[in-house]
């Protein structure tokens, strides 16, 4: 199981993009969001998944706590709230 805190705020809305983007990767199972306290919880089989999640967070504009944000990445989120 992995706890990732991300950098960006997300509202309810946003879980539902969020969600949809990583349980399109295979074997990340039990995706879990937590708008308060920007948390994201997920099952995954494989160490090479969590890098993928990672990877795909960074992507659509939610960086892991601690990431080096891009000024691109500000505006970069999948959901427009």
């Amino acid at each position: 199981m992995a706890r990732i805190e991300v950098q960006q705020r997300f509202c309810k809305n946003c879980s539902v993009c969020i969600k949809e983007e990583l349980q399109e990767i295979d074997d990340v199972k039990n995706v879990r969001l937590y708008p308060k306290e920007s948390l994201i919880t997920f099952n995954f089989m494989k160490a090479n998944k969590l890098s993928e999640v990672l990877n795909r967070l960074s992507k659509i504009g939610y960086p892991e706590k601690g990431e080096r944000l891009l000024e691109a990445q500000f505006s970069n989120s999948v959901c427009g709230c």
